[in-house]
């Protein structure tokens, strides 16, 4: 008996071992419903999408476009410059159409301006900076549609710089993440689409004008129920065509996140509506995952003596004009663990220029992904420093770059320890150990039984019993 609680309290231990090895993933929660035709909601960071609803559909993005308007102008002009508004650009806009009341031949700073179309989607600023960017709001729409493609969007076609309705203005709700999320990127627009209230100075046609941020998540003005503390930015849009539209960020717990939805049919006089589907979808999607840091690991790894001293003696852990993002993480569910994982490391043959404005001098040479459960959980780009000063060498004539790369991919791709597979070939080891232990110690049991039976026999065959049955030893003749 004694050996079976033995057997059993080993196979426990044995199997307690394999097991935790072997979990059982969490099961997958419901995702929520959303009135809207379209929905997507991304990571900032990562670009990593946590919820879909029917994202590569085509819509009508409405006043969002103005998302990539302002991208557009940030990025090819200068807050200082002045924007001098033509007759055509603030009277070509449908009845009904948002604006700031900009008149014809009235100069604003491109600053203002930016503010007039993401806080009060103001059209006729839109295409006074269109025309002060590219010469004609035709240009500019065709540098919209370049940026669009650069950025990776499949399914967008812009028609003007406004959104108002055109029957081949359209995009999906994947596209119009990307292109929130590279605007968000950029720090002046970040700054903008936060802002709540702002004041635009007198003009020479127009005294000094208070505007405020029609977002409603962000800003309490006309729906103060609406307001969601984790709001830091977005756009609105709508047309009796298009119906509503709206982008929203919110950061909460090291997670910045960005929503997308697409064609609602109430108003927010009614719900559902944008804001009560956008604060359901965020809500969801920081309730049920987490961002882990992969910053020190990640950096560790990048500069490694392996990585960047083989061929170059310029480079070392202390010098290195290797880095990565500087908020790199992944997204996994909250039930799950970064060891749960798997990353790669990828470099590129011909090293890239960084798109971010504060990252100019920076060189995007490859890549750190990790997957979670085989889906992209995040990661960063790996970039070059030109403006090190602690090498003043060209990145290119350092050392050979092809080299360097394939060694270091070789070395980054490595696969870790196969420590699931040892703990279940362990734990299989010791059951088998253990079994072997009980069945020798079983025969060894049933060894001394059988013996002790033998020996039994034996003496009952010495001895004899009298007609009552007693015993008595038999006499041996002499």
């Amino acid at each position: 008996m004694r050996y079976r609680i033995a057997f059993f309290a080993v196979l426990a231990l044995c199997l307690t071992t394999v097991s935790g090895v072997n979990s059982v993933p969490d099961k997958a929660e419901a995702k929520v419903n959303v009135s809207a035709e379209s929905a997507i909601v991304m990571d900032v960071q990562s670009g990593i999408i946590l919820y879909e609803k029917n994202i590569d559909k085509r819509e009508y993005p409405a006043s969002i476009t103005k998302i990539m308007t302002a991208l557009v102008a940030i990025e090819n002009s200068s807050l200082s410059e002045t924007v001098t508004y033509s007759k055509e650009a603030v009277t070509n806009l449908e009845s009904g159409a948002s604006n700031i009341e900009i008149q014809s031949g009235e100069k604003l700073s491109m600053e203002d301006s930016l503010y007039g179309i993401l806080m009060m989607s103001a059209n006729e600023a839109c295409n006074g900076v269109a025309e002060h960017v590219a010469g004609s709001i035709e240009a500019f729409v065709k540098m919209m549609n370049t940026r669009a493609k650069e950025l990776g969007c499949t399914g967008t076609h812009f028609a003007n710089s406004n959104g108002l309705w055109m029957k081949n203005h359209y995009t999906t709700a994947r596209d119009m993440a990307i292109i929130a999320r590279a605007a968000y990127k950029n720090p002046t627009f970040a700054k903008i689409t936060g802002t709540k209230t702002y004041s635009i100075p007198r003009t020479n046609k127009h005294l000094a004008r208070s505007i405020y941020n029609h977002h409603g998540m962000l800003y309490a003005y006309k729906f103060p129920q609406y307001l969601y503390e984790y709001c830091v930015g977005g756009k609105t849009g709508y047309t009796e065509r298009c119906r509503y539209t709206l982008v929203t960020y919110a950061k909460k717990n090291g997670m910045t996140l960005l929503s997308v939805v697409m064609k609602v049919p109430k108003s927010p006089y009614e719900e559902p509506n944008e804001y009560t589907d956008s604060t359901r979808l965020l809500n969801y999607c920081f309730n049920h995952y987490k961002r882990v840091s992969i910053q020190d690991k990640a950096l560790e790894e990048v500069k490694n003596a392996h990585l960047f001293t083989k061929f170059s003696p310029f480079f070392d852990k202390s010098t290195s004009s290797l880095t990565i993002d500087d908020n790199a993480g992944v997204i996994i569910p909250k039930k799950a663990d970064l060891s749960q994982t798997k990353k790669s490391v990828e470099f590129y043959d011909t090293p890239q220029k960084s798109v971010a404005e504060s990252d100019s001098s920076k060189m995007v040479i490859g890549k750190l992904t990790y997957k979670y459960k085989g889906s992209d959980a995040g990661g960063s780009d790996i970039y070059y420093d030109t403006a090190n000063t602690a090498s003043q060498i060209a990145l290119a004539d350092s050392f050979d770059m092809s080299e360097w790369f394939n060694d270091a991919v070789e070395e980054a791709n490595k696969e870790p320890f196969p420590w699931k597979t040892f703990f279940v070939i362990t734990g299989i080891a010791l059951v088998l150990i253990a079994l072997s232990i009980f069945l020798v110690l079983r025969l060894r049991e049933q060894r001394e039984v059988r013996a002790r039976r033998n020996r039994y026999k034996k003496s009952r065959h010495n001895m004899n019993y009298n007609s009552q049955g007693l015993y008595y030893r038999r006499k041996w003749k002499k």
